[in-house]
């Protein structure tokens, strides 16, 4: 494929950040053992506990979108359900481990339900008063808890030395966050990572893509949970008590200000956070640790308004600015794709067969009707144009068709299954795609990730030439960023992320709109080969007639809901009933 090569700079530093954090983690962990220096030893390894439950603050905040201020208190459910077990009912320390973890994914589900309802602040609200109230639940439960007199335990075979003067908990406190940060990576880099990140940002879009942002959220919590609930069984042997002071609101607000002042979303930010949050106030600043939540609070302050974005975050966009590849008129050009894929194909007919049908469907919002008694029906492989004013329903029978809304009355039919009730991703994962009037394209990630999407979304096997086209793109575009991106580059990428998904259905909603005289035809030639080399049915809305007029099998026309003309294309451009609508169009 002649691509120009071109020298590029990396996305982003995110793996050079692990490996800092690495080094960064192993100084704090393994220094103060080296040296011998007891009261160190005891303070790093609560710093790196704090650390690892900020790198899963991190993960769930940012990448998940999840706004918890609650995270604090998972890590007392872990310790505490541990410290119960085995401090007060003498279980041994790996089930009473095993337990802390179980109380902590517990408290994740806890959290999770209320993230299935709410979103945004108002979720860290709910999350807040969980945290909030948690050291006043342990004094009222002192049945259990023992109350304000808290629970003393030893770990003997965990703090004895046995390596170098380094205990197992040594080596786990220090070991730890590094697994954490490695983890995070991993999970960023995976197609889990990418969906909760589409459904972060975009829930209608990732139902499009057949992703349940419900499933993802309370994935997001479990994982985090579980990362934080071992956090919570490590803090136990290493402070070798826990009573409810040690888990009030403040412990939540070191993990959350840490990503903050750290920088958001940066694997590096947690680690700096914590240090700069937790280490000044209560070690260096011990004297005045009366003061420690008011240092918080200010010290956050004073990051974000000298780093905006965060310390490592500010240095990240530095960097960005200066490295970032992938602007300008040939940032994304697909028809050199497209000669390849076309090469050895050929064209064929649409069948008579139907892929979508819809009988007597209408949509109402309150008492206004979007959608009113449509008949529809788009042979499989076909070009199916949707051409109408502003306001006549398209968009609202796209939304219909992608099961993003529910049809009052009527019903509509996907490769002959019943599609009216269905949820959106379950139609996805029908193989149907689509795009929209506004592009679904994410800023933070690489351009390559964003069509990366894609590919995740796709059901069933991929072809041969799908996955040399996904090669290729990966080669070409795989450090570029889609910020730089026109609004018409940023169609094209949301039209060949449909491709890539290989669903057999596509609904484009006026793709068209800021391309480029260039771009348009590259489109119309998609289009042709989407359905005549490939076999995919197309649902076109378009205001470009004469875009619509040559690429289109079939031309339906919608005016204030219904249908009004429906046939071939030179049927309907005779048609009295629409004649009114091409005004200005060679098709008048």
């Amino acid at each position: 494929m002649a691509v120009e090569s071109k020298p590029k700079g990396r996305f982003n530093s995110d793996l050079t950040q692990v490996w800092i954090g690495v080094a960064l983690i192993a100084i704090t962990g393994f220094g103060p053992v080296i040296l011998g220096n007891s009261y160190w030893i005891h303070t790093f390894q609560l710093v790196n506990i704090y650390i690892a439950a900020a790198i899963f603050q991190n993960m769930l905040f940012v990448d998940a979108g999840q706004k918890s201020f609650g995270q604090g208190a998972i890590l007392g459910l872990a310790a505490y359900g541990a410290a119960i077990l085995y401090g007060l009912h003498d279980w041994p320390f790996a089930l009473a481990a095993l337990g802390g973890i179980v109380a902590a994914v517990l408290g994740g589900l806890l959290f999770a339900l209320p993230a299935l309802r709410v979103q945004g602040f108002h979720l860290g609200f709910v999350t807040m008063s969980a945290a909030i109230v948690f050291p006043q639940l342990l004094v009222t439960l002192d049945k259990w808890t023992n109350g304000i007199n808290g629970i003393s335990v030893s770990v003997p075979e965990l703090t004895n030395p046995v390596v170098f003067g380094m205990s197992p908990l040594a080596i786990a406190v220090a070991v730890f966050p590094m697994i954490a940060l490695f983890a995070h990576y991993g999970i960023r880099r995976s197609k889990l990572g990418r969906s909760m990140f589409v459904a972060a940002l975009s829930p209608e879009a990732a139902r499009s893509l057949g992703i349940k942002p419900g499933v993802m959220r309370f994935t997001a919590f479990i994982v985090a949970s579980i990362g934080t609930g071992i956090c919570g069984i490590l803090y136990l042997p290493t402070v070798a008590f826990v009573s409810p002071q040690g888990f009030n609101i403040e412990l939540s607000f070191v993990f959350f200000f840490a990503v903050v002042v750290g920088g958001r979303g940066q694997m590096l930010g947690p680690i700096i956070g914590i240090w700069i949050v937790f280490i000044l106030p209560n070690i260096l600043l011990a004297q005045f640790v009366e003061y420690r939540l008011l240092m918080y609070g200010t010290l956050t302050l004073l990051a974000v308004l000298i780093f905006p974005d965060g310390i490592v975050g500010s240095i990240e966009r530095l960097r960005a600015k200066r490295k970032q590849t992938g602007g300008g008129e040939q940032a994304f050009r697909i028809d050199g794709f497209l000669a390849n894929l076309q090469s050895g194909k050929v064209a064929r007919s649409p069948s008579e067969e139907i892929a979508v049908e819809v009988r007597n469907g209408t949509k109402k919002f309150g008492e206004v009707v979007a959608v009113s008694a449509v008949d529809l029906k788009v042979r499989k492989g076909e070009v199916h144009g949707l051409i109408g004013a502003n306001g006549s329903g398209k968009t609202s029978l796209l939304n219909v068709l992608s099961g993003l809304s529910r049809l009052n009355s009527g019903s509509f039919t996907i490769n002959g299954v019943d599609a009216t009730n269905m949820a959106a991703d379950r139609i996805a994962n029908m193989s149907l795609g689509r795009t929209f009037q506004a592009p679904r394209i994410f800023s933070q990630l690489s351009l390559w990730d964003n069509l990366k999407i894609g590919v995740d979304a796709r059901v069933g096997p991929a072809s041969a030439d799908i996955t040399a086209l996904a090669k290729a793109m990966e080669e070409t575009f795989g450090q570029d960023s889609a910020t730089l991106l026109s609004h018409g580059q940023r169609r094209l990428v949301e039209v060949m992320r449909t491709v890539l998904k290989e669903a057999t259905i596509v609904l484009f909603d006026e793709p068209a709109a800021g391309l480029s005289q260039g771009e348009r035809t590259n489109f119309a030639n998609l289009v042709r080969f989407l359905s005549r080399q490939m076999g995919k049915t197309v649902i076109l809305v378009e205001h470009d007639l004469d875009l619509v007029w040559g690429i289109a099998d079939t031309i339906t026309v919608l005016e204030q809901g219904r249908v009004v003309s429906s046939g071939k294309p030179d049927v309907v451009a005779k048609d009295p009933a629409v004649q009114h609508m091409f005004v200005g169009s060679r098709h008048a």
